[in-house]
């Protein structure tokens, strides 16, 4: 009976968290708004600085007008005294003279602490721009996202053949004519081991949309197919190599089936999601977590420490700040991958549920996940666990992040991770990043550890060529002590 009503006290307790949260948080932003009004431009940490430049420039002011007024004293006097003609006019002249240097520079100085403050701002949008993208998934948002530039580009570029360009602007044109947004987009993964000799490699296919039939609403879809290119696929090579979790990016023999279609609707800061939502959308996203663009290894991209079910329907509630966010997640747990509606609909929906807290200072992203779900594929066990994420930006543009979770019987019982990365090292838009991962299995396995090296290549616009390097310590379910991953992935995206 305690475990029939265990799920809706859960869920209803994380209800009444949030909605404390987002009560207190949006009184302490009701008490700044006035604030904000005051000054659009500058960050609320600027104030002080600026109030003193306001201050100084006041001052500047005050001093002028006291000259101004000198000058007309000495001209009254100058009329009074009938003083000589030569003389007043070099006496007049060389106060408005002065007068003039006092007035440029009060312009001058108005005029640096506005470029000063464009500046800081051009440099904290820029700042926050990076660090987004660093943290968005592979959900079809993100594609989009990630296309808006390279189209720009391409459409800029003078060598670029106009062939491409006329099929950006075709693009282009069903957007502003119908509202939709659509891309398409592969990737291919080929992968060896020099210990077991083992080679793996497949290739996914996503073509995806958006469209915005008003300002607040948008419905998104994605249709995917995946292939593999060898014997394996890639959670069969995990297996053949004996790793505990997959060792690239997921990839089988599957037709064209939906992953993505949602309904979505935002006012100001708040936002709802249903339908079938992508399962890395909202939850866990720190740096670097993505199966497209960056480490190829599942410990770092895919978050075996954490029980998420495959994409399905679900609900996703999300208040976002500046500053910081929550959001509220709640899904099918029991998702198969082409899944028919009918099939859902039909058996006992068992639920995955997440809550999550984050700060999103203008450096960096911390957060705090709690989840909890009903059954677990085959095991039908109930599991829950957390996930501690710290990722920071520094000024010279590293990206350092560390995460830190734990579960009742994940894959990943228990996980710690710890990694960099730096773009536009030797060339604009290229990536390099290392991390370092220690996972404990659920089950009676050896420990494993797994450190991964990838450079990201841009090649054109929206292609790129990412090669790896991974080296896997005691892999969990073989007798080798060693796994050495050479690796290659290739993307396209339109």
């Amino acid at each position: 009976m305690r475990e029939r009503y265990s799920i809706p006290i859960f869920i209803f307790i994380t209800l009444i968290i949030a909605s404390a949260f987002i009560y207190v948080v949006k009184n302490m932003d009701r008490k700044n708004s006035q604030f904000n009004n005051e000054s659009p431009i500058m960050a609320k940490d600027e104030y002080d600085e600026q109030s003193s430049k306001s201050a100084l420039t006041q001052t500047i002011e005050e001093k002028i007008v006291s000259k101004s007024k000198t000058k007309k004293v000495l001209l009254a006097q100058i009329e009074a005294d009938e003083i000589r003609e030569h003389k007043f006019e070099e006496e007049y002249l060389q106060a408005d003279e002065e007068f003039q240097m006092r007035e440029d520079g009060v312009a001058d100085a108005e005029s640096r602490i506005f470029r000063e403050a464009l500046e800081k701002e051009i440099k904290k949008q820029k700042k926050q721009k990076d660090i987004e993208e660093t943290t968005s998934v592979d959900d079809l948002d993100a594609h989009i996202d990630e296309i808006k530039t390279d189209r720009q580009r391409v459409l800029e570029d003078e060598n670029a053949p106009e062939w491409f360009k006329d099929a950006i602007r075709g693009l282009e044109y069903i957007k502003e004519q119908y509202g939709v947004d659509m891309g398409i987009a592969y990737r291919g993964v080929a992968q060896y081991d020099g210990v077991s000799e083992n080679f793996a490699g497949g290739g996914n296919l996503d073509l995806f949309g958006r469209y915005r039939p008003s300002s607040s609403s948008t419905i998104g879809f994605n249709l995917r197919s995946r292939h593999t290119y060898g014997p394996y696929s890639s959670s069969q090579y995990a297996e053949k190599i004996g790793s505990l979790y997959a060792v690239s990016p997921s990839y089988e023999e599957l037709p064209l089936f939906v992953t993505e279609l949602w309904y979505q609707y935002k006012l100001d800061s708040f936002t709802a999601r249903l339908g079938f939502v992508n399962r890395n959308s909202f939850i866990d996203n720190s740096f670097y977590k993505n199966q497209n663009r960056y480490f190829l290894s599942s410990t770092f991209s895919l978050a075996p420490y954490n029980s998420l079910p495959d994409n399905g329907l679900g609900l996703v509630l999300r208040y976002k700040k500046p500053s910081y966010y929550t959001l509220a997640y709640l899904t099918d747990s029991d998702m198969k991958k082409g899944e028919s509606l009918g099939n859902i609909l039909d058996r006992d929906i068992k639920l995955y549920s997440a809550l999550e807290f984050g700060l999103t200072p203008e450096d960096g992203k911390y957060y705090v996940t709690l989840w909890n779900r009903d059954s677990q594929d085959a095991a039908k066990d109930k599991n829950k666990g957390a996930i501690f994420s710290a990722n920071k930006m520094f000024e010279n543009n590293y990206k350092v992040f560390a995460k830190y979770a734990f579960s009742d019987s994940a894959t990943e019982k228990e996980h710690f991770e710890f990694g960099f990365g730096v773009k536009d090292i030797y060339r604009e838009h290229d990536l390099i990043s290392t991390a370092f991962s220690v996972s404990r299995p659920s089950k009676d396995l050896k420990t494993q550890s797994t450190t991964e090296i990838f450079y990201r290549y841009n090649i054109y616009y929206g292609i790129q060529l990412t090669t790896s390097m991974q080296v896997v310590n005691h892999p969990s379910k073989s007798e080798e002590n060693w796994a050495l991953l050479p690796g290659v992935r290739v993307r396209m995206i339109f």
